[in-house]
């Protein structure tokens, strides 16, 4: 990959391998030869891949018209066939009539998936239709030259815990491209990297977590086939954006998941212990009763909609799906948009690259890419953001306050501001949740098959270690806690790191009081299985 390429795309999720299919088939339209390549940190195409998943379908529809014939894959293709609503107080469940329930946030018509599942199918149509395809390779930073995004630098590999190297060092290279198309999800490096370089939004970006479990039915299964059901109420706190949700995946296998803002206030709010309390609910332990829990994951999800969107386009990038922001919590969906915008950044590319001037060496100016957002208006993309402008903001004041204010919120004028979720936490703030006493966080670890070279340097770095002593009193150390991955543990007056744990979540980078960890992506080919999420 030393040689310049034409299309780099840096991601192997949904986005990405939308834009390197898209862009195949546009070259292949215009009789025009040039190298589309996809860098992928993931083991495997799908592994650092998670979502609910309700889909959309009609970008895959598309994108790639024959999918539903695809037998092997068809199977994990769940209709969705029944819908429902539930508020969850105290040890009831009370169904909100569909009427009550915004259309938006209707799932029939929607498909159920595996986004890993998902991911892995269009890797293996990429790769048919020309596209280089390489798992395993972590962008660390952007190339910027003159102004212009020339490409990016791939890590450095082989290093022991102190950073010396090992008989397999590989050094970091560089990797040139007339265009980058950033795709490297929630809270990516590089895409961060780039918002900061070229442009950030009227609001900071802010994120949920999303902790999720796959749970296989041995015997009869009480959830049903063809169905998807979501929840408010329990266990959040009012003051706790999200709720749970319950989605068939097939006849035996359920995924079901809880999501909560990353703005809570609470120090000791630990994700995970939060998802076992849901599932010990009465209402959600008969649905999922006799269940046996055979994988687990994590997953930030970006959701400050459109006045958090940067700036999408510079000399020589774009950035699409997750990584610029295209999740609209009004649906609570991100997997279209994604995929629709990889679609729109593939069709501004090869239309820039069929009106150069044959200059190979050259990246493709701004203004040739700048008309990747209104491809992304013709599609609907941005209309829909912008529908749900201060849909998250009207839940800083709560649940009860924002569903209404929620309802109303596209009408409102002007911007209703964010603040960054880590601002979120206060001073002695404490949930004081008991252990609910179900799977513990090694086993909800073990189930996410996260695997990193133990001898290798960590890939986070606490950036000033007297902080976390004054963190201690004030914050109740957040970090040991919400982590799902374990990483970070008290031992005596430090944090003492266990890299080896990490599901690439982004939350350490996000949640951190102090914002006192810095986050990098290890070397290639680490991190989370997420085979079935």
């Amino acid at each position: 990959m030393s040689a310049p390429v034409d299309i780099l795309v840096v991601g192997g999720g949904p986005a990405g391998l939308a834009a390197a299919i898209r862009a195949r088939q546009q070259l292949a339209a215009a009789s025009r030869e040039a190298s589309v390549v996809v860098v992928d940190k993931a083991p495997r195409p799908g592994y650092h891949c998670l979502s609910g998943a309700a889909f959309e379908p009609a970008a895959l529809d598309e994108l790639l018209p024959g999918w539903r014939d695809d037998r092997r894959f068809m199977e994990h293709v769940v209709p969705v066939e029944r819908d429902e609503m539930y508020f969850l107080a105290g040890r009831r469940a009370v169904e909100i009539p569909s009427f009550v329930v915004p259309s938006r946030m209707h799932h029939r018509g929607d498909v159920a998936i595996s986004l890993a599942r998902l991911v892995a199918f269009l890797a293996d149509r990429a790769e048919r239709a020309g596209v280089e395809v390489y798992s395993g390779f972590t962008a660390r930073s952007l190339l910027v030259e003159d102004g212009a995004v020339q490409g990016v630098t791939l890590a450095e590999v082989g290093l022991d815990k102190l950073g010396r190297p090992k008989p397999n060092h590989r050094a970091s290279e560089e990797v040139r491209a007339r265009v980058t198309i950033l795709a490297d999800g929630p809270r990516g490096v590089l895409s961060a990297e780039f918002r900061d370089r070229f442009g950030t939004g009227r609001n900071p970006q802010v994120y949920s977590l999303g902790v999720k479990a796959v749970i296989q039915f041995p015997g009869d299964n009480p959830f049903g086939t063809n169905r998807v059901i979501h929840t408010l109420g329990f266990p959040n706190r009012a003051n706790v954006f999200g709720g749970g949700f319950i989605y068939s995946t097939g006849e035996k296998t359920v995924a079901a998941g809880l999501i909560m803002g990353l703005d809570w206030k609470y120090g000791d709010l630990n994700p995970q212990h939060e998802l076992e309390t849901w599932r010990g609910h009465p209402f959600i332990d008969g649905l999922l009763r006799g269940g046996v829990t055979i994988a687990t994951g994590a997953r930030t999800i970006p959701e400050g909609g459109w006045f958090s969107l940067g700036r999408l386009s510079a000399p020589g990038a774009l950035v699409v799906g997750d990584g610029a922001g295209f999740v609209n919590m009004e649906k609570i969906k991100g997997i279209h948009y994604a995929m629709h915008s990889g679609m729109a950044a593939a069709d501004t590319v090869v239309e820039a690259l069929v009106a150069s001037d044959g200059d190979g060496l050259r990246p493709i100016g701004g203004p040739a890419l700048a008309r990747y957002r209104g491809r992304l208006e013709e599609r609907g993309v941005l209309a829909d953001l912008r529908h749900a402008r201060n849909y998250r903001q009207a839940f800083r004041a709560g649940i009860f306050l924002g569903t209404p204010l929620s309802l109303i919120q596209s009408r409102l004028p002007g911007r209703l501001p964010l603040e960054e979720d880590h601002l979120g936490t206060k001073a002695g703030a404490r949930l004081n949740r008991p252990d609910p006493g179900r799977m513990d966080g090694a086993t909800f670890v073990s189930l996410t098959g996260s695997l990193h070279r133990e001898d290798e340097p960590a890939h986070m770095t606490i950036l000033d270690p007297a902080l976390c002593l004054e963190c201690e009193a004030r914050f109740a150390n957040s970090c040991t806690h919400f982590c799902p991955g374990q990483v970070y543990r008290w031992s005596g007056s430090e944090i003492v790191l266990s890299p080896s744990n990490c599901l690439h979540c982004m939350t350490c980078a996000v949640k951190c009081p102090y914002v006192n960890i810095r986050w990098q992506p290890p070397e290639g080919g680490e991190g989370p299985r997420f085979k079935q999420m």
